[in-house]
């Protein structure tokens, strides 16, 4: 038997917080299969850093919903082109905890759909080279989380958009960028002259881990509901879960704006807040940098908090015309 359950919200904190009382509290026996998808969102890894991997500018000003997940592995951009999996079942002796293993059923049918898929990497599916899927896992005394994301009809230019590539990882894994190593399946379909509805391929995707097999939909009581309700709000839209986890770190920027300058910042943040700041450059500004420095000490290392403190101040009296706050914000967040 299958316990079944497709979320009906698009909220990336709700969802998250379903996935982790089912992983953690719903008492089933039996495996565990959780459809979700999330709207205009970007979700990083457990263990990365959020400035790090993000553009953080370009993502709050296109109102993207940025939030930390569970477990490790990278930064993902989702839209409701994308559609999110979690396989909950327990940790004993009989479970398997392999990623291909876990992919089969997926893997299976793309593959009675004549794309070649194949598991790739440490925890990818990919057709012919193109990654159509991430996958992560979380290990519990009890249970074993495995989740992934499957690119249906993702807007992919936003990835490169939004997600900031490490050089390192480009080097090793020999691409040139994000995109360039993603593909979409519904566009991948198409190119062996077949179509498909999003609503078919989920169904799909769901029957092939339910075939053969009793499916008994999910059900919340209150209690349930109560639980996920705080895990929600103490966890998933607390700031400090998703922001403050490495909050640590030195930051400098440079960049020549045109028209305006060569601007240089260096910024030192500890827990959270900004503890040392400077900002240098050949800009035209004629009453210096000391008075929105000082005021930007122990700011909260957030977008709104810091283009609070600069609307305070005339820019282009600091550094000349044609600055603008959204200038600042670009290099003490990018």
């Amino acid at each position: 038997m299958i316990n079944l359950l497709i979320s009906k919200s698009h909220d990336p904190a709700y969802n998250l917080a379903v996935e982790e009382y089912l992983t953690y509290h719903y008492q089933a026996k039996d495996p565990i299969l959780f459809i979700w998808q999330n709207s205009n969102t970007i979700v990083v890894g457990r263990n990365q850093n959020t400035y790090a991997e993000i553009n953080i500018a370009e993502a709050i000003k296109d109102e993207v919903k940025i939030i930390r997940r569970n477990t490790g592995g990278g930064t993902v951009f989702q839209d409701m082109g994308n559609v999110c999996y979690s396989l909950i079942v327990n940790n004993d002796k009989d479970s398997q905890s392999n990623f291909e293993i876990a992919l089969q059923p997926i893997i299976q049918y793309l593959r009675s759909e004549g794309l070649n898929a194949n598991f790739s990497g440490r925890n990818d599916i990919e057709i012919d080279g193109y990654k159509i899927s991430g996958n992560a896992q979380l290990k519990t005394s009890n249970k074993i989380l495995q989740h992934g994301t499957l690119l249906f009809n993702v807007e992919l230019p936003r990835i490169l958009k939004y997600l900031n590539v490490d050089p390192e990882k480009i080097k090793h894994q020999k691409v040139k960028s994000k995109p360039a190593r993603v593909a979409n399946i519904k566009a991948l379909l198409e190119g062996i002259n077949k179509t498909i509805e999003l609503i078919d391929f989920i169904n799909n995707v769901i029957n092939s881990y339910t075939k053969n097999e009793e499916t008994k939909w999910i059900e919340f009581n209150d209690v349930d509901q109560a639980i996920i309700h705080k895990c929600f709000e103490e966890k998933y839209q607390s700031r400090d879960w998703t922001f403050a986890k490495n909050e640590d770190f030195e930051i400098s920027n440079k960049k020549y704006l045109e028209s305006k300058g060569l601007t240089e910042i260096k910024i030192n943040v500890d827990k959270g807040k900004i503890k040392n700041i400077k900002i240098y450059g050949d800009f035209l500004g004629y009453i210096g940098t000391e008075a929105l420095e000082f005021a930007l000490l122990n700011v909260d290392y957030d977008y709104h908090s810091v283009k609070d403190v600069l609307n305070k101040f005339a820019l282009k009296e600091i550094f000349g015309d044609n600055f603008e706050a959204e200038d600042i914000l670009n290099l003490i967040f990018n």
